[in-house]
């Protein structure tokens, strides 16, 4: 059996196959990374080692048995699931998403960027000054305090910050982007449907902030990647201190917006919904 979506061809059979005694959803998903682990070891005691670890390492995983929905679909590889109330919550934010587009959203271009963090208030000092700096030293002097430092690494992990800060640069992009002053008037003009997920990645220190943009009612002078991408490194970055001063502001135009959705939604979890719906502005259903 086997399914195509934005992130190429899934075989849920393959992996199965490979590792029949799993019932875990986190082991059959992580079986592609074990194999690229393993054909980068070329040692063989490594490599029995690797195996050995994998194997007993998901047994305890295997009296888990997740049920899936009737309307399954091949998530994104790089989700892990553990418990069937993750897998529950997972797939009902996940066809909430789809749905979205279905009812008409249209995500034209995909944007990546991140938030100040305390460890950019930094300055570079040359100790040495050697003939095209070949063998200087250069070491870093701290421009802030050390409570300073905590107190906004406690605010960049704080979820309701986050919303705090994307609220205004919601404001800023329906200005600038569709050219919407007052909020409160949804009357006078259409607005545009936005969305934003919050995730943590690979290193989980902080979070930054994915955002879908439409093609409908944009400014026309903004419509490409060239220009879009200066819009927000070079002028929208300014207009909100909460923007990250060095990090690049990624614009990517969106080409498969299924699969792109399964993999903004990879971090829903219980615990954190990677979608904002205090900020996302997604079409109102009867439900709703």
């Amino acid at each position: 059996m086997k399914w195509k979506q934005g992130w190429g061809e899934y075989t849920d059979i393959k992996y199965l196959d490979c590792w029949r005694e799993t019932k875990s959803f986190c082991a059959v998903m992580n079986y592609s990374q074990f194999i690229e682990r393993l054909e980068n070891t070329p040692n063989q005691k490594e490599r029995e080692k690797l195996i050995e670890f994998f194997y007993y390492s998901y047994r305890v995983y295997s009296d888990t048995l997740i049920k899936l929905h009737k309307n399954h679909i091949p998530l994104n590889p790089k989700i892990c699931i553990q418990t069937q109330e993750s897998y529950d919550f997972y797939m009902e934010t996940l066809f909430w998403l789809l749905n979205q587009l279905k009812m008409g959203v249209e995500p034209a271009w995909f944007i990546t960027f991140h938030y100040e963090h305390p460890s950019e208030k930094v300055k570079k000092l040359k100790e040495t000054s050697f003939t095209e700096g070949w063998r200087d030293r250069i070491f870093f002097k701290d421009l802030c305090s050390l409570h300073y430092y905590k107190y906004w690494v406690n605010r960049r992990n704080n979820e309701d910050q986050v919303y705090e800060d994307t609220s205004q640069i919601r404001n800023v992009l329906l200005r600038y982007l569709y050219g919407i002053k007052r909020l409160n008037r949804t009357d006078k003009k259409e607005f545009p449907n936005i969305f934003f997920f919050h995730e943590k990645g690979k290193t989980k220190l902080q979070y930054h902030t994915h955002l879908l943009i439409p093609k409908k009612n944009l400014n026309p002078d903004f419509n490409n990647q060239k220009d879009l991408s200066w819009l927000f490194n070079d002028f929208i970055r300014h207009k909100r201190k909460c923007f990250s001063k060095w990090k690049h502001i990624d614009v990517r135009p969106v080409n498969d917006k299924e699969g792109l959705i399964g993999y903004l939604n990879k971090e829903t979890n219980p615990n954190h919904i990677s979608f904002d719906f205090f900020n996302s502005i997604p079409i109102k259903t009867n439900n709703a």
